[in-house]
């Protein structure tokens, strides 16, 4: 019999890594890792097979799916936001044809076990846009319905994907004889700045407050590419590890939305700069601005209404920004810096 497993792709991520922590910790469950790269040692031990491969490769993928019955597919691997701008025809490659590659993939699984594949893709806050800082101010916490007008190439295939992903879990084949809707159980969550102790990320154009911590904690002065007073919304690691797993776990019948924002704090780079001043008293910050990196901030909400979350699937974030310092960020950072 194929080995019943979760799939994770781009596991070498900074999400990856820690959703494979916290879904290994299931022991029930086996984890298969694919990504372009071997899996990094600190997490290879918690998976039952490492694939080193490309999403695009569809007689990779097939291989997979005749070795295995997949139960769960995480489907993490991208192309980031600044490197999807310079590279916009390989990000819609990468971010696009890779995700309709494992939708199909799911769809395959669905029609051979004979149940829904659920299948977990992490969007982000870059497919909102707004078009000018008044009508920012003014909407004020926004729902996942408004301002949906992305700016960035990046963002435009995170709608677009998640379009998909509704409609391969509703409409998928809806003319054919053998139509069969719910082969797909999809859920997604469009991520605000995301900020770890563990992986300091690049590529992203949130990237500015993480990098700020890390920064802070080697001792280094940091460079910062939008304005002291930009203001957009955040959530530390474990928060949205947390969230993904308590999407996927909840009861089918109560995931109406399907996809959902969240957010815990808007700080802007001045604020956390002052806030890291606290722990780390030579820190200096300066800014370069970046003006192209700064208008795709600009088209960003300055706080998500995150309702939808809490009544379907009963989210609550552990951190606010007090508690994400004093119980997270700062024990975290210094001692991955062997800061005492």
């Amino acid at each position: 019999m194929r080995a019943k497993i979760t799939l994770i792709t781009g596991a070498n991520g900074e999400i990856g890594q820690e959703l494979i922590k916290t879904l290994s910790k299931n022991t029930n469950t086996k984890l298969v890792a694919l990504d372009l790269y071997p899996i990094q040692n600190d997490v290879s031990n918690l998976i039952y097979e490492s694939i080193t491969g490309n999403i695009l490769d569809k007689n990779l993928l097939e291989q997979i799916g005749s070795t295995y019955e997949i139960k769960e597919i995480y489907h993490l691997a991208a192309l980031l936001s600044t490197r999807s701008e310079f590279s916009p025809q390989m990000a819609h490659k990468v971010n696009v044809t890779g995700t309709l590659n494992m939708l199909s993939l799911g769809v395959e699984q669905s029609h051979s076990q004979g149940e829904s594949v659920k299948f977990f893709f992490p969007s982000s806050i870059a497919v909102y846009g707004i078009e000018d800082e008044q009508t920012k101010i003014h909407s004020k916490a926004i729902t996942e319905s408004d301002y949906c007008n992305p700016i960035t190439m990046y963002g435009c295939n995170k709608l677009y994907c998640e379009k998909l992903g509704i409609y391969y879990g509703k409409h998928y084949h809806q003319l054919s004889e053998d139509f069969q809707k719910d082969l797909i159980d999809f859920r997604s969550i469009r991520f605000s700045g995301l900020i770890s102790t563990d992986t300091e990320p690049q590529g992203g154009t949130s990237d500015y407050i993480p990098q700020m911590l890390h920064a802070a904690a080697r001792n280094e002065q940091y460079d910062c590419f939008v304005q002291s007073n930009t203001r957009m919304p955040f959530m530390v690691m474990p928060d949205a590890i947390n969230a993904i797993v308590s999407l996927m776990n909840a009861d089918k019948i109560k995931i109406k939305s399907h996809i959902y924002h969240l957010s815990t704090f808007n700080p802007t780079p001045e604020e956390f700069y002052n806030l890291l001043k606290k722990y780390f008293p030579n820190f200096k910050i300066n800014y370069q601005i970046n003006k192209k990196r700064q208008t795709m901030v600009n088209s960003w909400p300055l706080d998500l209404n995150c309702q939808a979350a809490k009544k379907e699937w009963g989210w609550s974030p552990n951190y606010d920004l007090d508690s994400a310092f004093n119980k997270y960020l700062i024990p975290q950072i210094k001692k991955k810096y062997n800061k005492g």
